[in-house]
């Protein structure tokens, strides 16, 4: 039998070396878990610059097709104008302004592309002006009463291009299947930033959401799940929580300062 001092010995050692031995293994995973956070937070990072850089390639498309491709078209629809005025046949007349009427619409549809490519929205003041001017015209008309919750953040806090190109693309979906199919009364839109996140919602007084499994709708609710995704957010719609008819539409968005 071994003395008590000798076993004292033996079991302190084991306890040492145990102990050595879950640190050691600690130790050794974490330049794995820490690696895995900064893959994680290295991701998001990625969609967001991928979103940036695809924004970039947009607004330079754009510039060109405002710069050349509509003057160009807007010169060709006048000198058919001015070609219809100087031609004495009727029929070769209608021709030449039935040339010019669908350069003009054409003219109207680079127009439209020009300002789906980047919302000039944005370009004057960020998120919380282009939403109030969005609101604006969709209650223009008196059809539909739109009301803005926005909390402006600080002059130094102001979201980057991306998380706010995301927000204005997903408020402006909304509120677009508003006018399309909810037969809503009232929207209020509204924009929080809080514990890292940006959060929009949209809620109507309408027919409520889309059935699970309709088509109606799909494609407008996919661009918008699509939208959050590609910058580390989320998107879903909703019934109203307060148990009235309508839907809520939730985005929530990573804060990213510009």
């Amino acid at each position: 039998m071994p003395r008590p001092s000798g076993l004292d010995l033996d079991f302190g050692v084991s306890v040492v070396l145990c102990f050595l031995g879950i640190m050691g293994h600690t130790w050794g995973m974490l330049p794995q878990w820490r690696l895995a956070q900064q893959g994680a937070a290295a991701a998001d990072g990625v969609g967001e610059q991928l979103v940036a850089a695809r924004e970039d390639e947009r607004s330079r498309l754009r510039t060109d097709l405002h710069d050349s491709l509509g003057p160009a078209l807007a010169g060709i629809r006048l000198r058919l104008d001015v070609a219809a005025e100087r031609v004495a046949q009727p029929g070769t007349r209608q021709l030449i302004l039935d040339a010019a009427a669908e350069t003009a619409r054409t003219v109207d549809d680079i127009r439209r592309i020009i300002d789906d490519l980047r919302p000039p929205d944005l370009d004057g003041g960020g998120i919380h002006g282009a939403l109030c001017r969005l609101a604006h015209r969709a209650s223009v008309d008196g059809k539909l009463d739109v009301r803005v919750e926005l909390r402006e953040p600080e002059p130094a806090r102001r979201l980057s291009f991306a998380i706010e190109l995301a927000a204005y693309r997903i408020a402006s979906e909304s509120l677009t299947n508003v006018l399309r199919h909810a037969g809503a009364r009232t929207v209020t839109v509204r924009l929080a930033d809080q514990d890292g996140w940006v959060t929009l919602e949209v809620t109507d007084d309408g027919s409520g959401p889309p059935v699970a499994g309709a088509c109606r709708r799909g494609v407008g609710l996919a661009s918008m799940a699509h939208r959050a995704q590609d910058v580390g957010g989320r998107c879903e719609v909703l019934q109203r929580p307060d148990g009235k008819p309508g839907t809520l539409v939730r985005a929530r968005l990573p804060r990213s300062e510009a």
